[in-house]
């Protein structure tokens, strides 16, 4: 009972982020969710609950979708993907929780002194590689936003056409991410019931997160999720370590 009330609340935090910034739901979801069950079937929890945010994204926002930004780092992160899955599976635990705290501690420096002062431009190369980078990510870490992130916020000016389609790119690589997940890992039935409850607290959380959106920043809600991704990175270099 204990793990269920623990991952229906991180659902219902992590997709509260997730919704008003665009990204971090895996940032935050999956270091914490690993303390309960093997780093592997976090981040095929952390996917498959997060995907029932993005539809709920898409359906709402679905005439924003601009097709043109989705498709070709879409291809491409369905290959990185499937590599960085496997990578993961064969580290061990405590391997894989170093290697997302040093990620997190990067990606959080980067995206706060480095990435504000880039301007990235539209055109095929930067789609093509910002989408390898984050299906690798995505695959290994369940954590593939802040690359899509870093040009969707570099190319998109109204923050409504932006959500809905950085939710849409994640919703279609996500599809991949758990097809190789469900062939590479064995799956239980506690599994599939920790992963029932971190979607009812993902929809609660997503309902939530519009309201906020409504009060409140994009960049505040990012400076929030850059300090769970410092912290959470600090999280799992001591627990690999020690």
């Amino acid at each position: 009972m204990t793990s269920i009330i623990f991952i229906t609340l991180i659902g219902f935090c992590a997709a509260i982020i997730q919704t008003t910034g665009g990204f971090g739901f895996g940032s935050l979801f999956v270091p914490l969710v690993s303390m309960i069950v093997a780093y592997r079937y976090a981040t095929f929890i952390s996917i498959i609950t997060c995907m029932f945010l993005q539809i709920s994204i898409i359906i709402k926002y679905f005439k924003k979708i601009q097709w043109q930004l989705i498709i070709a780092p879409a291809i491409i992160s369905f290959f990185t993907s499937y590599l960085g899955i496997h990578l993961m599976v064969g580290f061990s635990s405590k391997t894989m929780a170093v290697l997302l705290g040093i990620f997190l501690w990067i990606l959080a420096i980067y995206l706060i002194l480095i990435a504000p002062k880039v301007r990235l431009k539209k055109n095929i190369w930067a789609e093509l590689g910002v989408g390898a980078v984050s299906g690798f990510t995505g695959g290994m870490f369940a954590v593939g936003g802040p690359p899509m992130v870093a040009y969707y916020d570099s190319v998109i000016d109204d923050p409504v056409t932006y959500q809905a389609t950085i939710q849409t790119f994640f919703f279609l690589t996500s599809i991949a991410m758990v097809t190789e997940d469900i062939l590479c890992i064995h799956l239980s039935s506690k599994i599939g019931i920790l992963a029932l409850f971190g979607i009812i607290g993902c929809l609660v959380g997503t309902f939530v997160g519009t309201k906020i959106l409504q009060r409140i920043s994009m960049k505040t809600v990012r400076k929030i999720a850059y300090i769970v991704m410092l912290l959470t990175g600090t999280y799992n270099l001591a627990k690999g370590i020690f």
